[in-house]
């Protein structure tokens, strides 16, 4: 049987917004491992996106994006014999996006990443996932859906909660700062 989880941004901690699994179970005699922590990372929750130059009002303001929830399932397969194995988990993300006052465009790309970690929060894998899409109409405001799987392998003596998902909007250290700031206020 598979765990479900999901999760939403908004609450969160310096680093993540915790979201705990329920425990992925094979069979009445025995449960499997339970599941990796998936979390957004707060600071790179959000992305804006500003025309070139020096202004940084809302005038200025292209795109704002946002990670704004995550579900989806997970599933461990472990061997028997020699205690490995992997835990895939199917991911389903919704992206909220609105068009700013600035914007020449009704075409936008976005950039996000899903970072898997150990439990130290050592990056293991890390993947960079882009998006076009389209502004139809007179539309400014839209939500987007990404779905995308995600498979950890796993040595003997590992359970999928020895590791960690991180999710976030892919930034430039400019961008980055500009949302602590933002954050700050």
């Amino acid at each position: 049987m598979m765990a479900r989880f999901s999760g939403k941004t908004g609450v969160g901690f310096a680093l993540l917004a915790i979201f705990v699994l329920a425990a992925c179970q094979r069979g009445p005699e025995k449960p499997a491992p339970a599941c990796p922590v998936i979390g957004i990372v707060q600071d790179a929750a959000a992305l804006t996106l500003f025309v070139p130059g020096p202004g940084r009002d809302l005038t200025d303001v292209t795109l704002e994006a946002e990670i704004t929830e995550f579900g989806g399932f997970c599933d461990t397969d472990i061997d028997e014999d020699d205690g490995t194995g992997v835990v895939e988990i199917d991911l389903r993300l919704l992206f909220s996006a609105t068009r700013g006052p600035a914007s020449v465009s009704r075409d936008a790309q976005i950039s996000y990443f899903i970072a898997i970690a150990d439990g130290a929060e050592n990056i293991l894998a890390r993947e960079t996932f882009t998006f076009d899409f389209e502004f139809e109409g007179n539309r400014n405001h839209i939500g987007y859906i990404d779905e995308t799987t995600q498979t950890i392998p796993i040595k003997s003596g590992q359970v999928g909660e020895d590791f960690k998902v991180f999710i976030g909007m892919q930034l430039n250290d400019e961008q980055l700062t500009y949302n602590r700031n933002k954050r700050a206020r």
